[in-house]
């Protein structure tokens, strides 16, 4: 019976320390927004189009591409439904409406996860260094999956956002945290 307490002790102390940095990992992304300077690319990651999130994402990649932090953007996300275009044609039609000039955009719409909007658009594009663009509560699992499939240096950005409800956002901490802990095999392993 002593040991199997102690062994209990022992889960619920690794799971405890999990919850922390998870918690801190969500919060040091949400929160720190670092200077950004020249990439290669911009990766804005997709999200279900025709919403606000992903229409957002769009506008803050194209903001970053004017701003001239790199010469290339690359919209990443597959399709939801056959019905559907890809997230990947979405941003580039938000793109395009949104911009003078033409933007030189690169699309990458056979992903749909972070793991594989990341590794398909580094397929895509010889990058090294990237802007990764997402929501808040998505860039610690978007920054730390660019940064295991090798980009470097890794930069980061979001829309602020005022299109989600308070508990909108409660809910999508929530489902992240545990996003990023069901991500751990692949961060180990790649």
């Amino acid at each position: 019976m002593k040991v199997l307490r102690a062994i209990l002790k022992w889960i619920i102390i690794i799971f405890v320390i999990i919850f922390i940095l998870d918690a801190g990992l969500l919060a040091f992304f949400s929160i720190y927004r670092p200077p950004i300077k020249n990439a290669d690319a911009v990766i804005i990651l997709g999200a279900a189009i025709n919403t606000p999130a992903l229409y957002n994402r769009s506008l803050e990649g194209l903001k970053l591409y004017e701003e001239g932090k790199a010469n290339v953007v690359i919209a990443s996300g597959g399709k939801i439904s056959d019905r559907d275009i890809s997230e990947a044609e979405y941003m580039l039609k938000v793109i395009t409406k949104n911009s003078d000039k033409p933007v030189p955009v690169i699309l990458e719409d056979q992903s749909h996860n972070t793991y594989e909007n990341i590794k398909n658009s580094r397929s895509k594009h010889p990058a090294k260094s990237a802007v990764i663009v997402s929501d808040k509560y998505h860039l610690a699992r978007a920054v730390l999956m660019a940064l295991r499939q090798g980009y470097w240096p890794v930069y980061w950005s979001a829309p602020d956002p005022p299109y989600y409800r308070r508990s909108e956002l409660n809910y999508y901490y929530l489902r992240e945290s545990i996003a990023l802990i069901s991500y751990l095999p692949k961060f180990i392993f790649n």
